[in-house]
């Protein structure tokens, strides 16, 4: 993790600082002092895989991206962001918003905006070039701006964000890149639903079930102890609202659990840099706690015993 603070800055210089970082790491902008709070910034930055991602707080200040700064602008990009607490105001296509805690609101440095953060106020915020996501979601240019209130999957996407930025520290390189490729294919996933038209609110609200389920499953698989309770409470609901959400994609819970653990452990006997990891310790380390029924398991989704499929790959 990285902290920058203006703690230790001078007051007179403050505004010039946090203009410079945030122009320098995200994209160019304008801040001036706003009201009569003393200006303050804090920047927490973790790189998680590929996604780099910030708990960024301050007060005192009014931000403008400007078409000046865009033109400036070589590389462009989005902030994927939550508004976690305080107060801030987003000005964009002419309208001002008063974000709300929870609310997911997206910044596109093609377009202009401004943000009113003159009370204190605290996002998670994800940069991202822009084509991470045109190539993913139907509506590219109904990005710049949006706020999504209340969404399922945006509800879904803020608590994923947050829950990987509290154990980012702890988690594996290999972990890290799922939770990056997940959080990328989350967001896309929410910001199509934003725009799709005549889909009911207890549709997104399963398809927000499903989707939290399995990013759970990916990230804590070797966990033995990994069960429907365990992963209904994570998730927020019932362990019958859970496995009924499953039954419709026509699975079970337990069934997606074992063929994550059986996919992580044949990718891992397949790949030279495990090699010397006996077929036990990787079972284990895949959330198995029996090889006889890591070995039924794995030979009936992978049409071969652990040791055949070793022998082949490597």
């Amino acid at each position: 993790m990285i902290s920058v603070t203006t703690d230790s800055v001078p007051e007179r210089e403050r505004v010039e600082f946090w203009a410079d970082l945030v122009s320098r790491h995200v994209t160019p902008i304008r801040i001036e002092p706003s009201g009569a709070h003393s200006v303050h910034g804090e920047i927490r930055a973790h790189a998680i895989g590929a996604l780099g991602v910030a708990q960024v707080s301050g007060m005192g200040v009014l931000a403008s991206h400007t078409r000046a700064h865009i033109a400036r602008a070589t590389d462009h990009v989005y902030a994927a962001c939550v508004h976690v607490d305080g107060e801030a105001r987003l000005t964009r296509r002419g309208e001002t918003i008063a974000l709300r805690p929870g609310d997911v609101f997206i910044t596109d440095s093609r377009h202009p905006f401004t943000f009113d953060l003159e009370r204190r106020w605290r996002h998670l915020v994800v940069t991202l070039p822009v084509h991470w996501l045109d190539g993913r979601v139907a509506r590219p240019e109904a990005l710049a701006g949006a706020v999504l209130r209340g969404h399922p999957l945006a509800q879904l996407w803020a608590r994923h964000l947050a829950a990987g930025v509290a154990v980012a520290d702890q988690l594996s390189a290999t972990a890290k890149e799922i939770f990056a490729r997940q959080s990328v294919e989350l967001l896309g996933e929410l910001l199509d639903e934003s725009h799709r038209p005549g889909r009911s609110p207890s549709e997104a609200a399963r398809a927000a079930i499903y989707a939290s389920a399995c990013r759970i499953i990916a990230l804590e698989f070797g966990n033995p102890d990994l069960t429907p309770a365990v992963i209904a409470r994570a998730v927020g609901v019932s362990s019958r609202a859970l496995a009924r959400v499953f039954a419709a994609h026509g699975e079970t819970v337990m069934r997606r659990v074992f063929d994550e653990r059986v996919r992580q452990a044949a990718r891992l006997l397949a790949a030279p840099e495990a090699a010397d990891r006996s077929i036990s310790a990787i079972a284990f380390g895949c959330g198995f706690n029996d090889l006889s029924h890591f070995g039924r398991v794995f030979a009936r989704k992978m049409h071969a015993t652990p040791s055949e499929w070793r022998r082949r790959a490597l």
